[in-house]
């Protein structure tokens, strides 16, 4: 069987590629390990099939009939097209997807994995606009990309059930993504220690998410939460996402050039 991992940039889709190459079974194998570099991809890996990406016009590679492959299929987060399915007419399709919440994750590994750049460099503060570079204005600006960005949504769950889509926030999670994967076929042996590798290098990217779930929960439950050390910039506008995504609301950052101090403080501010 030939398993496509179809995924956007930044998506994780090498990872989940070296988890069946590794761990499924009769999976044709790579020749060396995974190992994660200071970015937190996987790129290291050896491939046992070619990739498929937004150039190729004629995918010839043959297959040894006695093992399991995993494909990875690397068209670009801006590209939709499903026409690599013609090459594998009979591919099981596991598509990495993400949600508004799993945005904010995938906007930065598309940064600092894909485009090997940093958010400093890519969303600067307009000087025309801010004529500053305090936090508050970074902190506007960042939300302003997640906000508006045309490719927050991009890659949704497909309703197609031939495909098997996994969101970026089932890889949180060990026993989810083991689960997630074993329903679209394969047949794993434990890889936690690799996810736990993995997990290491890419909380960078998913905490964010994780801080600002935590928040929302504080805030619905009128619970007073301290914020003092939430201080990375990134982290504040993910937050401020959060609670727009929450209650359609967005903070006057002017009025709020000090990051909120405690979670009754946005509670005051939405009960306004």
């Amino acid at each position: 069987m030939i398993y496509c991992v179809w995924y956007p940039s930044g998506g994780f889709g090498h990872f989940i590629n070296g988890i069946l190459t590794l761990y499924g079974k009769k999976f044709k194998r790579p020749n060396n390990n995974i190992e994660f570099s200071l970015t937190g991809d996987s790129h290291s890996l050896d491939l046992v099939a070619p990739k498929y990406t937004a150039t190729t016009t004629n995918y010839n590679y043959e297959f040894d009939l006695n093992y399991n492959y995993s494909v990875l299929v690397d068209l670009g987060i801006n590209s939709d097209s499903s026409n690599f399915m013609l090459a594998f007419p009979k591919a099981k399709i596991i598509k990495m997807c993400y949600t508004d919440t799993s945005w904010p994750v995938v906007a930065m590994t598309m940064i600092n994995k894909a485009m090997k750049s940093t958010i400093e460099s890519e969303i600067p503060v307009d000087s025309v606009l801010w004529n500053t570079n305090e936090a508050w204005a970074r902190r506007e600006k960042y939300f302003l990309f997640l906000r508006d960005h045309h490719l927050r949504n991009a890659w949704p769950v497909e309703t197609d059930s031939n495909i098997k889509c996994i969101t970026i926030d089932v890889l949180f999670n060990y026993i989810k993504l083991k689960d997630a994967l074993e329903d679209a076929g394969p047949e794993l042996s434990n890889f936690e220690d690799s996810w736990n590798k993995w997990y290491l290098h890419n909380k960078k990217y998913f905490g964010p998410i994780l801080q600002a779930r935590q928040v929302l929960e504080k805030i619905k439950n009128s619970e007073d939460f301290d914020l003092i050390n939430v201080t990375d910039v990134w982290t504040q506008a993910v937050i401020y996402y959060f609670i727009w995504l929450e209650w359609d609301r967005e903070v006057p950052h002017n009025d709020f050039a000090n990051f909120f101090s405690n979670t009754s403080q946005i509670t005051k501010w939405i009960q306004q």
